[in-house]
């Protein structure tokens, strides 16, 4: 016994080595000052990479890294033959100022963006544009809608998990209370759904079908150009904006986030032909980390069925 605790000790201290040798690495790839300097960091990591991902928490960590640098503009190259993301900006603003004439809409956020602001960093052919006037905001705050046990689906802060909505648990409003409920808007399939408050910051694409009622702290983002979904996702869920959030956060108890300082938030929008490659390389990236962690399953696996085997044998 006096063995396995020495043993489990020296586990404990390289496992944490082996982390915090990762983070120096993670540190030194995403503050790169060029692109030498960032294929010398890649480099070390492809190296040791054995090594470094034979625990989860870097798994965990080496996800996040990879959010960061596709939002900073470093995981993919930019093509100069792409339309510039200035020319997308123009086809939202043709795009909300038709949703003002027709249909009333009322978000909007500041036009003016500070050189302080722009936390992403800077890139040929990006542009910075505030949340607001990238969506119309449906915000339900207020009170809580009755809930019954059967009929329209209802989707709370609870469902809206870390990239993907979760139906579990499940609860419904009856049709009459959806009716005079939903009188801000209706979430469609292909809209951004964005927790506001326990948790804050969740998000995920709505691909639900049938009609849902939305409770309060979940804010439904409905794009003007719906293309760009897959990106801001994305890019919500990087850490730089993550604590954006935060520093825009109020409260003591349970931290949140108003309508009105999350529609501020200003976002670097490449252009639309590199958001989709960027997309497309993060999901092959997230598949690979995918199988890191499947493989550290199976050698723990096997580590255990080999002790139990020694152990049957005693």
């Amino acid at each position: 016994m006096a063995r396995c605790d020495e043993l489990e000790k020296l586990r404990q201290v390289h496992a944490q080595k082996q982390i915090t040798v990762h983070t120096a690495a993670l540190n030194q790839l995403l503050t790169a000052k060029d692109h030498n300097d960032f294929k010398t960091s890649w480099h070390f990591i492809t190296q040791h990479f054995g090594e470094l991902y034979s625990v989860k928490a870097n798994v965990a960590e080496l996800r996040k890294a990879i959010l960061q640098l596709a939002v900073m503009g470093k995981l993919v190259p930019q093509d100069p033959n792409d339309q510039p993301a200035s020319e997308l900006l123009k086809e939202i603003e043709v795009e909300k100022n038709r949703l003002v004439k027709e249909k009333g809409l009322r978000t909007s956020a500041s036009e003016q963006i500070e050189e302080s602001e722009k936390h992403f960093g800077k890139f040929e052919g990006w542009e910075y544009c505030r949340l607001g006037n990238l969506a119309k905001f449906i915000d339900y705050r207020g009170r809580t809608p009755t809930k019954v046990d059967s009929g329209i689906a209802l989707i709370t802060a609870k469902n809206v998990r870390i990239g993907y909505i979760n139906r579990e648990p499940y609860e419904y409003v009856t049709q009459s209370e959806y009716q005079s409920w939903m009188t801000r808007g209706f979430p469609k399939v292909g809209d951004i759904l964005f927790t506001t408050e326990a948790p804050l910051g969740n998000v995920a694409i709505i691909d639900i079908q049938e009609p849902f009622a939305l409770a309060q702290r979940v804010i439904c983002l409905q794009l003007h150009k719906p293309e760009m979904a897959d990106f801001l996702k994305l890019l919500i869920m990087s850490s730089v904006f993550q604590n954006l959030l935060l520093n825009n956060a109020t409260g003591m108890t349970a931290t949140g986030i108003k309508a009105s300082r999350l529609k501020e938030i200003p976002v670097p929008l490449p252009p639309l032909a590199e958001q989709h490659r960027i997309v497309a390389k993060i999901d092959q990236l997230m598949t690979l980390c995918d199988e890191l962690e499947k493989q550290i399953d199976i050698a723990n696996s096997k580590k255990t069925s080999l002790l139990n085997s020694v152990m049957t044998k005693v």
